[in-house]
């Protein structure tokens, strides 16, 4: 063996040697990763101290790019879906005109026109619209792409509509979906009140609330209470919140009677002899059917299970008649209508005079009290005498 080659392992049937130049390039190899790491470090470190003196212009470089790229975003977006200019203005109004949803319409099979419609609210004469239809008709996608046309608006976009002239609005108030919270032991219709809750505990004269099937995680007569009141509290409230209602509870059309800012519209549909089409258009007036049997026949159910419902249905129609239903939520608008100030008893007229010759504007907080329990003993004597 050559002089300059060293013995470095000695097998059963061979020997393996080793030069020092072979030795060399073992330990470049072996040392090459951990010192491109360390020239690596070495060079961002440089990088970083030598940046340390222009760091005010890069952030206000990366700002302003920032900046440009979302208004060029906003400008392109615009222009491919022949968005229009948003009028926002001091007022309390939202005149919406052919609103389109930005997800959906771009989501439709090629040749599909999207159905837009029209939203006015305001607080002096339809402060909130009840929209009822049937399953699948388009209620949740108006209320969503309301909401969203408002938000492109306020944060500079240009937004999916014909013309939208919009009060500035100061909340949205969002009430849709359904979700589980059972690790807490909440359920939906839990967690649906929670949210409720929170919106009619934070509204303001510039928010705008979107409810949709408020109370239907409960028993029929329990939702309808709930949805009444949550629309009565809203309509009576000093704010006179902007509101669109989407429901069910068909019932909830006679508010409209009592209340002058409620206003009924519904998403029309055309009735076939053994279909249902949907139109997806906003028009004025209440819905009386949900189609809910029809949507479970579109879903695949069995045809069994199908007749066998729709027999059901009329049964309960027959049995208990939503006449019956009415003349219940229509005796509501009596009770409320109903004022003691009318009766002919002569210690409501002397509550009456206490109440009018009250001076609120200058009445302490302990007067008030007092003032309200010398009224309730009148009412206690009354009842014991």
């Amino acid at each position: 063996m050559p002089q300059e080659w060293v013995r470095k392992q000695t097998l059963v049937s061979a020997e393996r040697y080793i030069t020092e130049e072979l030795k060399e390039y073992e330990a470049k190899i072996l040392g090459a990763e951990e010192r491109i790491l360390a020239i690596e470090q070495q060079l961002f470190v440089e990088l970083v101290s030598w940046m340390h003196q222009f760091i005010i212009q890069v952030q206000q470089n990366a700002q302003l790019v920032g900046q440009l790229d979302c208004l060029c975003g906003f400008a392109s977006l615009a222009k491919s879906n022949n968005y229009s200019y948003p009028q926002i203005d001091d007022s309390f109004e939202l005149d919406i005109k052919e609103g389109r949803h930005p997800v959906i319409e771009k989501q439709l099979p090629l040749g599909e026109a999207y159905i837009a419609n029209d939203v006015y609210l305001d607080r002096e004469s339809q402060q909130i619209i009840m929209i009822t239809g049937p399953n699948m008709s388009g209620k949740s996608a108006i209320l969503r792409q309301t909401a969203l046309i408002v938000l492109l608006a306020q944060i500079g976009s240009f937004v999916p509509a014909e013309q939208a002239r919009i009060g500035l609005v100061d909340k949205i108030f969002t009430r849709v979906g359904a979700s589980d919270n059972i690790s807490m032991g909440e359920s939906t219709f839990m967690v649906e009140m929670n949210e409720t809750a929170s919106i009619l505990n934070n509204i303001s004269d510039r928010s705008l609330v979107l409810l949709d099937e408020i109370g239907r995680g409960t028993s029929t007569y329990d939702g309808i209470s709930i949805a009444w009141a949550i629309s009565e509290y809203l309509h009576e409230h000093p704010a006179k919140p902007k509101t669109l209602f989407a429901t069910h509870y068909h019932e909830l059309n006679e508010m409209t009677e009592t209340f002058n800012r409620i206003k009924n519209f519904n998403v029309a549909v055309k009735e076939l002899k053994d279909n249902v089409l949907f139109v997806r258009k906003l028009v004025e007036g209440g819905s009386e059917h949900s189609f809910g049997i029809h949507v479970a026949k579109m879903a695949g159910m069995p045809q069994q299970v199908i007749r066998r419902a729709n027999k059901i249905l009329t049964k309960l129609e027959k049995s208990h008649s939503s006449e019956e239903l009415t003349d219940k939520v229509k005796s509501l608008k009596d009770d409320m209508q109903l004022s003691f100030f009318n009766l002919d008893d002569p210690l409501l007229e002397d509550i009456k005079d206490e109440i009018l010759h009250t001076d609120i504007d200058t009445l302490t907080p302990v007067e008030a009290l007092m003032k309200l329990n010398e009224i309730k003993r009148m009412l206690v004597n009354k009842k014991q005498a």
